[in-house]
């Protein structure tokens, strides 16, 4: 059990969303409107030196069809604006069997509960800084709006329009998952070991962003698609915690030794890991969906999953020096000849995901402030000769269009993968006996030792502008590696 924060001043301020997201523009009922609430009893104000005015105020003064903005403090959502979750319990059951001494059979099942990032959380706070982003401020001269420069208090209070709001819900529970899994071992002869097994999760209660004011997606200037045209076009960011994930994978793993002096490692893993947001202010679209009404049109590939991935590791003691089958004597002979040995690890694996991006055809307006392109039926969006047009072009400018004005894009979430990774690395390592308690080793490693240059992720999928603006020179141009250069590092080890 873990409470959530509490600020002891009192000026953590929170948003209680009333109702799902409206469709419809200049929602009038005022129960059904977001209030912008303060931790504490007494004036939302107390203690500032400004109040807020309703965006719309700030854009068109003389109207008089939209809403005032709410705001209470009266301990509505408890002194912490978020509710203490009681409910964390964690089982977990393991189960292993062996029917020979060949044989091992194991498998399990866990709930796993993990406390997320709280930056969103001290986000709140930000709500009473007086932030502004209507203001338009020079490089020189006095700031156009008093509260900022502290010079006349007397014409404190002053009015801002209320700008990007952060709220949280209130009720928020704690990201869990439910794992399981079920392995099967066999030994193979004396020195072999082959193992195959299941691993699963189901992943409940994601923390994740959304814009709580989302408008609606359109053409007509903004305020005219506002459902809460009080709080603006900047948006509220709220924290939810009803994003869901799962992952699958299916692995095999066969060591064997080989006498003494090799030892070998083959592993191999098949997974897909689904979810509909991976990360709070996760890379490009995965800060907040871009269809702030769709939450399932997010739901696809993860930020991080890697279909396949092999990796295979090699470890040799050459036979030479003391205890060895060779040259077995101490001395000068051993210092020279024995305690050598040699490692590599190879790396293959699918690349990383990725996804388009557009310009903000639908007139959403929001971090970030552009939506997914149009695939195209049929098309394959990766060219037939990945290294063309003169440098390291991998994506199909064809497979794309821009989405028209008013409209979401609608290729999916990281539904595309930059290309695959192969890395090489080796070790050699001397020992140098020092008596039988102190000892020297001697280490030469490389990482990338065949200094291969392996492909970055295409970091430019997207084109803006407009619907007919064409796709820029560098669309789906590889411009960095995945992995470095060759490098070499040297080490000297003093055991005792």
């Amino acid at each position: 059990m873990e409470q959530p924060l509490l600020d002891s001043s009192g000026n953590e301020v929170g948003v209680q969303l009333n109702s799902a997201l409206s469709s419809t523009a200049n929602v009038t009922d005022p129960n059904l409107q977001p209030v912008y609430v303060r931790s504490g009893s007494g004036s939302f104000y107390q203690g500032l030196g400004f109040n807020y005015e309703p965006y719309w105020q700030s854009v068109s003064p003389t109207a008089t069809q939209y809403p005032a903005l709410q705001v209470a403090r009266d301990g509505r959502l408890g002194s912490r604006l978020i509710n203490t979750n009681y409910n964390n319990f964690a089982p977990r059951l393991g189960i292993a069997w062996s029917p020979s001494n060949k044989w091992a059979i194991r498998t399990g099942f866990g709930i796993f509960y993990s406390q997320e990032s709280k930056n969103s959380i001290f986000d709140l706070n930000r709500g009473l800084g007086g932030r502004t982003g209507q203001v338009t401020q020079t490089t020189y001269g006095q700031p156009t709006i008093t509260y900022q420069n502290f010079i006349n208090t007397s014409q404190l209070p002053v009015t801002v329009p209320v700008g990007l709001t952060w709220g949280a819900n209130h009720i928020l529970p704690t990201s869990y998952s439910m794992q399981y899994l079920l392995n099967v071992q066999r030994t193979l002869g004396k020195s072999s070991t082959l193992e195959v097994g299941y691993n699963g999760s189901e992943s409940r209660h994601l923390d994740s962003l959304i814009n709580a004011a989302a408008p609606i997606p359109g053409t007509a200037p903004i305020l005219s698609r506002l459902p809460y045209p009080e709080f603006g076009a900047a948006g509220i960011q709220f924290l939810k915690a009803d994003g869901v994930g799962n992952y699958n994978g299916l692995g095999a793993k066969l060591s064997q030794r080989f006498g003494n002096n090799l030892t070998t490692l083959i592993s191999y893993t098949y997974s897909r890991s689904l979810d509909d947001s991976s990360a709070i202010r996760g890379p490009g679209n995965d800060f907040v969906p871009p269809n702030a009404r769709c939450r399932s049109c997010d739901y696809g590939p993860s930020d991080f999953n890697i279909p396949h991935r092999f990796v295979a590791s090699i470890l040799y003691t050459l036979p030479f020096g003391k205890g060895q089958r060779f040259l077995n004597r101490g001395g000068v002979v051993n210092q020279v000849a024995g305690g050598w040995e040699f490692s590599t690890i190879t790396t293959a694996q699918s690349g990383a995901a990725t996804e388009t991006s557009s310009w903000d055809a639908a007139g959403v307006v929001f971090s970030p402030s552009g939506e997914r392109l149009n695939c195209v039926a049929g098309a394959n969006p990766v060219l037939r000769n990945p290294n063309a047009s003169g440098g390291y072009g991998w994506y199909n400018a064809a497979a794309f269009s821009n989405p028209v004005a008013g409209t979401f894009g609608n290729c999916g979430r990281d539904n595309l993968r930059g290309p695959r990774t192969v890395n090489f690395d080796f070790s050699a390592i001397k020992h140098f006996p020092i008596g039988e308690r102190q000892g020297l080793q001697f280490r030469v490693e490389m990482f990338n030792a065949p200094n291969h240059v392996e492909l970055g992720t295409p970091g430019s999928v997207s084109w803006g502008g407009s619907s007919n603006v064409a796709p820029p020179s560098n669309f789906g141009v590889i411009t960095s590696t995945f992995t470095s250069m060759r490098q070499i590092q040297l080490a000297l080890k003093y055991n005792f």
